[in-house]
């Protein structure tokens, strides 16, 4: 399979305009073009719908765009493991993390102090979703995960607690609760609730319903986003409220306002997670180094 054409593939699934599809790969238009009608020769289905005005991904189309991604993911990272052992590094430790980590500090403090203090470890960080990290995890694919808890009870998977925050809302900047000091659950109950696609009860999405359950609280509605941005870019729309990890408020946009809840013990873990067992030696000097400079409890 042509590793050129499933990046055209991807490019024009992410675009939907063949013009800055083959900008994005550096390819012609025409070049573009043969690529995907190659794959859907290869593959018997008609990957794109396209007509004089507009450009979509079928069904087919889109049951195929999260296996086409992790293959690419794949090969791009042989592609660096190649290009590491030729340079001579032994160790490498490949890092998933989850997109509302970068939100907090703590992440990008570790990986500046890891990679200072042992040069000879080269890290390749990759966002990657919560069902994502996990499955890598189990198969080996991945060395560290960076997830937000809650997270499911498994075995065959250590983790300890990097760091916790306290929950904060999000919402337009003109909305009527913007100007408060902070808001209750009962403040939001009528209000439209923008969450993260994470599996039921698990990461962040988990934890907010988790604190709706337990305020015996209802929201009016739920409105799935497929990340933290996007599901923050919804509530300056005025769509919904949502919740993240508390940030400095120049991480945001600056139509949203950033609000505490007003029950002070609201908070939300950041875990490392690893295979149990693993034998990359490597995996217990990134989780001992974290622990020790950063982490809030010990490992679990």
């Amino acid at each position: 399979m042509d590793y050129r054409k499933l990046r055209s593939f991807l490019a024009l699934a992410d675009t939907l305009h063949f013009a800055r599809a083959a900008a994005a790969v550096n390819l012609t238009q025409p070049a573009l073009s043969q690529h995907i009608q190659a794959l859907e020769q290869q593959w018997g289905v008609k990957l794109f719908a396209r007509d004089k005005r507009k450009v979509s991904l079928t069904r087919e189309g889109a049951l195929l765009l999260g296996e086409v991604q992790q293959t690419v993911q794949r090969v791009e990272h042989l592609q660096n493991t190649i290009k590491q052992v030729a340079a001579g590094r032994r160790g490498m430790l490949r890092i998933g993390y989850v997109g509302t980590s970068m939100l907090e500090s703590a992440l990008v403090k570790i990986i500046r102090a890891f990679r200072r203090d042992f040069p000879q470890i080269a890290l390749q960080p990759v966002e990657y979703s919560v069902n994502q990290q996990l499955s890598l995890l189990e198969s080996g694919d991945l060395d560290i995960g960076i997830l937000r808890g809650p997270l499911p009870e498994r075995r065959q998977i250590s983790r300890q607690i990097l760091h916790q925050t306290s929950l904060c809302v999000v919402l337009a900047d003109d909305h009527p609760l913007a100007q408060q000091a902070c808001v209750s659950l009962a403040d939001l109950v009528a209000e439209p609730l923008i969450l993260q696609e994470d599996p039921e009860g698990i990461g962040l999405g988990g934890a907010v319903l988790n604190l709706y359950a337990a305020a015996r609280q209802i929201p009016a509605s739920v409105l799935r986003a497929r990340d933290v941005a996007t599901a923050v870019d919804l509530a300056a729309l005025g769509l919904g409220v949502t919740f993240i990890p508390h940030a400095p408020e120049r991480f945001l946009r600056q139509d949203v306002a950033l609000l505490p809840l007003a029950q002070q013990d609201v908070t939300t873990a950041l875990y490392l997670c690893w295979k149990t067992g693993a034998a990359n030696p490597e995996i217990r000097r990134f989780a001992g180094y974290a622990q020790s400079h950063f982490g809030d409890e010990p490992a679990a």
